[in-house]
């Protein structure tokens, strides 16, 4: 059962917890450039496996 912070993938994956932009950016300490590409390419609030791909992809590292 998937609580309120996820979604279900049509392939029967897991997206995770949905987070705004915003609160993605301080949790990895994004600067201001990053955090608006990413808002750009994604909204105000994605999946937060969904930011991490797009960021990793931009250069953030690995933890």
């Amino acid at each position: 059962m998937l609580g309120n912070n996820g979604k279900e993938r049509p392939d029967g994956g897991f997206d995770g917890r949905t987070m705004t932009i915003e609160a993605f950016a301080r949790k990895y300490r994004l600067d201001e450039d990053e955090a608006n590409r990413l808002g750009d390419e994604f909204g105000p609030a994605a999946p937060e496996v969904d930011l991490l791909r797009a960021a990793r992809r931009n250069g953030l590292p690995e933890e």
